[in-house]
């Protein structure tokens, strides 16, 4: 019988797997995909041999500890590059000096400060959901209306909203894309700017590292559908009909994936809301190869449905990256024609060479993508409703005490639950 088995071969899985090998444990990993990562995703993309990522790709530089597993598997940073031009569009014209015309620059500044003062009243404060906000019950489209914002900035804060929360505006609390510019001094740009680094090579490779390097048994492919505790060990069912024993078991999949899975005892009244609810996060992440444009240069704006891009650098074939984001409701078509389109309308020097992404929503093992809270779901998602249940622990970014949607977040809540069966030694 193993130590511990770990379901779920993310960031989370994985920081879990190497802190419980490092106080030698013997632990085994249970990944549904093929493939080791989770919602990171690092792959050659359409057209060319460089390694993207298809999920999550920033860190900030305050995540000390996905800067501290970088180093220890010998995986580089590279610095994000600072925005060297700014585009805006309006669904119909392309703007590169002001985002609006001069006669409507004060009213777009006013918005804008409106906007920047309430997301650094939440700094410091309770995370994303604060319960003395006046705006805590209020959708973001309801608080862009009883603000009265004007059209260009609307389009402006829901362009940033696809980078940083990516959830229906009618359904999701105003409050994430509030918290999300609160470490940036609360401006809608700046919170690019905290996406300082990426890790050359991938966050999916380091999370292969990280798996290997804890020497754990790795079952691929193989979902788990069944478990229960049985008071001395947790016994698992796998689809292939298997079964595996553990002392322990940590749950480290996104809670969208939690109601794959069946457990004996049932999960607390919260878990089982928030795993039927699941989480909000819809977004659309295209990964555009592109002729003739500047590295450094960000539009945002509306094309096709996309809604930002940034032009994040150049590829080893002399051809430029462009990351593009929207909701992924607002844009039904993904083919090259579109997308030709898009990039023609943000990007008119530009042409569209390939282009790839990963539907993160019809993916059965996220059904989401980064976390997205729901009008009403902030008590789901409390530390006290995903602790330690017999001999089950709970760990992903969705649900991280710190840094929830993050990479960082996954780390955190994947050590913590180790720690957690650790501090019980048994």
């Amino acid at each position: 019988m193993r130590d511990v088995i770990v379901i779920g071969g993310g960031l989370a899985g994985a920081a879990a797997a190497l802190r419980l090998a490092d106080a030698g444990k013997t632990v085994t990993l249970i990944e549904a995909r093929g493939r080791l990562g989770g919602r990171t995703y690092s792959r050659a993309g359409a057209g060319t041999v460089d390694m993207l990522e298809f999920g999550g790709g920033w860190i900030t530089d305050w995540h000390a500890r996905m800067k501290a597993h970088a180093a220890r598997f010998g995986m580089d940073l590279r610095a994000t590059l600072p925005v060297a031009a700014r585009r805006w569009h309006d669904g119909q014209t392309l703007r590169t000096d002001t985002p609006v015309e001069p006669a409507q620059m004060p009213a777009w500044t006013d918005a804008m400060a409106s906007i920047q003062a309430e997301s650094l009243a939440m700094k410091g404060g309770g995370g994303r959901w604060q319960g003395d906000n006046p705006w805590r019950a209020m959708s973001f489209a309801a608080y862009m209306q009883a603000k009265a914002l004007p059209e260009a900035v609307r389009r402006e804060f829901i362009a940033w909203w696809t980078i940083s929360g990516s959830g229906d505006i009618t359904r999701v609390n105003v409050l994430d894309a509030l918290h999300s510019a609160a470490h940036c001094g609360g401006t809608l740009q700046a919170m690019l700017e905290e996406l300082s680094h990426t890790i050359e090579g991938g966050v999916g490779t380091l999370v292969a590292r990280m798996v290997a390097g804890s020497g754990a048994e790795v079952i691929l492919g193989d979902a788990v559908v069944e478990v229960t505790d049985r008071g001395d060990h947790v016994t698992l069912r796998l689809s292939s009909g298997a079964e595996a024993m553990a002392r322990h078991v940590i749950v480290a999949v996104p809670v969208n994936a939690v109601g794959t899975m069946r457990f004996d005892p049932p999960l607390r009244p919260a878990q089982a809301r928030l795993a039927a609810e699941r989480h909000q996060g819809r977004a659309l992440k295209m990964l555009l190869r592109v002729a003739g444009v500047q590295p450094g240069t960000l539009v945002t704006g509306e094309a096709e449905g996309l809604r930002l891009m940034f032009a994040e650098r150049q590829l080893s074939d002399g051809s430029t990256l462009v990351i593009g984001f929207g909701l992924y409701d607002e844009v039904p078509d993904t083919s090259h024609a579109a997308m030709a389109r898009a990039v023609q309308a943000f990007f008119p020097e530009g042409q569209l060479l390939s282009h790839d992404w990963h539907d993160w929503i019809r993916d059965p093992w996220s059904a989401g993508t980064w976390v997205s809270h729901g009008l009403g779901q902030s008590p789901l998602f409390a530390a006290t409703e995903w602790a330690r249940k017999g001999r089950l622990h709970f760990a992903t970014s969705d649900i991280a005490a710190r840094e929830s949607g993050w990479f960082e977040g996954a780390v955190i809540s994947g050590e913590e639950a180790a720690e957690a069966i650790l501090d019980g030694r048994t």
